[in-house]
């Protein structure tokens, strides 16, 4: 006959008393699955089975006022082998009443359930047995899933989110009016960081807490916009979700600095229903809820188009198909967030949002139009095309920017030039070219920087042969350097003065091999141009010391450029050998 739960809750003792006049009771037949801490704090720990068959014995039994009855097909059992933070089972199936729990201390735990969910969670749970039964009405067949798991596991993660579900919008719903631009929606909404919102869109990276029992807001489109944006503000770092009337989940954690905004592409007409969460969970905050054609729009003042471009407007000559063309020149502008820009994407670096640099306009669309700069900066470029779509660009060729587009119509183009670093200050040249960039010729064009590899060193010339029996080592100062070694070789790195050489070695004939080899104060450079102007570069040879290794050198003169990393120079030695360099900075000086 069955074995009550006041009789199973006295086993211990009894088994205790037993145990003085009769033999050891047989163990308890079965099994438990094994559960322990997540590997890392990135792997939710998530462990489920399935419980089914009639229902029988009243969960009053276990916990008094707990209701339903427990399935006679037993318990789950879970073995947890370390002391786990949090650990939590959920229970979910229709029909279910509640969830029994017995911890490893013989205490029982009832949790009744909501809407067939129950849930029940233990803080510092101690390793042991813990066994979970489930409830529901009396002679029914019951199934349920029992997930056991370091955090209670929400209702969106069982069962999805079902707008159709959920109560009137927190925040109120608005409808979406394109000629208004920048739209105020909400200011000062409370933020509810509860729930993860990562099971919106278990394929896509959902960041952050929100809660779902009503969105934060509904947004209306009345037609169709090519391009939509909606985002947040706060003092809080936010996320945001956005569900758009087909089902299409998108979701951003940080666009401008610590704000999210999403964007859609051919936003189709109905309602957006608006998730704002906190990239953290807990905790209390206010934000803003805005919406905006195009990109986001963070700054209030809206992009001014018709300002007059620094650097000024042509119209680009497109008779010639593959010709390039250089369009401007103009003074590097890095005050502003590239992302201020509506661009509707993350765009790095700094620029001059308040006017575009230069404007060109097409008079007819061509097949491929590129748009690229040059300069001893690190720059970066935005630009926003006739239909109002933007493009942004860091590093195409070393550190120089590109943006190519395939079918570019008709109209103009403003675009704006920047630096990658906040303040960086020179000049660049931009070039357009009916085609791919042509980076080779607009730096010809350009002027750009070449070695002055025949020019007088300025540190030493020194000669070194097969009978040199002393590997030669200078003592110098490197001097800062502005330009951007890229800019002379594309495995090249730092900045370095390309005038004149620091050192010439005038190697002689019969050398197995060549290695120029140099210690610094500062992460040093070096690049070296052989008599036949071949261009060898290296950065980090040995930790932050740079080498160069040439075998089978030819006789002749090696002019040699040292830089740093950085462009701020300091003390160096300078080695030349045929064997292991020595990796010792002289301080004789």
């Amino acid at each position: 006959m069955p074995v009550s739960a006041k009789a199973r809750r006295l086993a211990p003792v009894l088994a205790v008393l037993g145990a003085l006049s009769q033999p050891a009771m047989a163990q308890e037949a079965g099994f438990a699955v094994e559960v322990g801490p997540s590997a890392d704090m990135f792997t939710p720990l998530r462990l489920g089975v399935q419980v089914f068959g009639p229902t029988g014995e009243a969960a009053a039994g276990f916990v008094r006022g707990c209701p339903g009855f427990v399935a006679d097909a037993g318990a789950a059992r879970f073995q947890v082998t370390e002391v786990m933070e949090m650990l939590a089972f959920t229970a979910t199936g229709e029909g279910l009443e509640a969830l029994v729990v017995a911890t490893p201390d013989g205490l029982y735990r009832c949790a009744r359930a909501d809407d067939a969910i129950a849930s029940a969670s233990f803080a510092r749970a101690e390793a042991g047995r813990y066994t979970v039964w489930v409830a529901g009405a009396e002679g029914s067949g019951l199934s349920a899933r029992i997930i056991a798991s370091d955090a209670p596991v929400s209702e969106l993660e069982l069962r999805g989110l079902d707008v159709a579900r959920l109560g009137p919008p927190r925040a109120g719903s608005f409808a979406f009016d394109p000629a208004a631009g920048r739209q105020v929606l909400v200011q000062g909404a409370e933020l509810f960081p509860l729930h993860e919102m990562r099971p919106l869109d278990m394929a896509n990276y959902c960041a952050g807490y929100g809660r779902f029992d009503a969105a934060d807001a509904v947004v209306t489109l009345t037609e169709m916009q090519r391009q939509f944006s909606i985002f947040a503000m706060s003092e809080r770092d936010l996320t945001i979700a956005v569900v758009a009337p087909g089902g299409q989940v998108l979701c951003n954690d940080d666009t401008f600095e610590l704000h999210p905004a999403v964007t859609f592409q051919e936003a189709e007409a109905g309602d957006y229903h608006v998730f704002v969460g906190g990239f953290s969970q807990g905790g209390g905050a206010r934000f803003d809820l805005f919406a905006s054609p195009g990109g986001a729009q963070f700054r209030e003042d809206t992009l001014d188009l018709s300002a007059a471009p620094r650097a000024g407007a042509a119209v680009l000559d497109i008779t010639s198909p593959g010709a390039i063309a250089q369009v401007a020149s103009g003074t590097i502008v890095s005050r502003d967030p590239v992302e201020a820009l509506p661009t509707g994407q993350f765009c790095v670096g700094f620029t001059g949002a308040d006017a575009p640099d230069f404007v060109l306009t097409l008079t007819e669309g061509v097949p491929v139009l590129s748009l690229y700069a040059l300069s001893q900066t690190d720059l970066v470029m935005a630009l926003r095309g006739p239909g109002g779509d933007w493009h942004c660009n860091d590093d195409t060729y070393a550190l120089h920017p590109a943006v190519t587009l395939s079918n570019a119509q008709a109209g103009e183009y403003h675009i704006f030039i920047g630096a990658y670093a906040e303040g960086a200050r020179g000049g660049y040249n931009l070039y357009a070219a009916l085609g791919q960039p042509d980076w080779e010729r607009a730096q010809t064009a350009s002027g750009g920087a070449a070695f002055g590899s025949d020019q007088d060193p300025l540190v030493a010339r020194i000669g070194f042969g097969p009978q040199t029996r002393i590997d030669p080592r200078v003592i110098f100062d490197i001097l800062p350097g502005e330009t951007s070694a890229l800019e002379l070789g594309p495995e090249c790195a730092g900045f370095l003065n390309p005038e004149r050489p620091d050192v010439v070695i005038a190697a002689e004939a019969g050398l197995p091999q060549l290695m120029v080899y140099m210690v610094a104060e500062a992460d040093g450079t070096l690049a070296v141009v052989a008599p036949d102007g071949t261009l060898h570069c290296n950065d980090d040879f040995e930790g932050l010391n740079p080498a160069v290794m040439i075998p089978n050198p030819q006789a002749g003169d090696y002019a040699v450029f040292a830089g740093t990393y950085g462009g701020n120079g300091g003390v160096a030695t300078l080695g030349v050998t045929i064997a292991a360099p020595l990796w010792v900075m002289d301080r004789e000086h």
